[in-house]
């Protein structure tokens, strides 16, 4: 079985690429707000 990159043109390839680092851009964001919050929720605890 061939994977599906095999079929995507170099733009394809390249968009697919783009928009996975901008994911990953995201994600590290949003996950870097949820472990300062639960942070600095945790320190309102104590």
């Amino acid at each position: 079985m061939m994977s599906n990159s095999y079929f995507m043109t170099p733009e394809e390839r390249m968009r697919k690429k783009k928009r996975d680092k901008m994911f990953l851009y995201i994600s590290l964001i949003i996950m870097t707000a949820v472990v300062s919050t639960a942070m600095t929720f945790l320190a309102n605890q104590l």
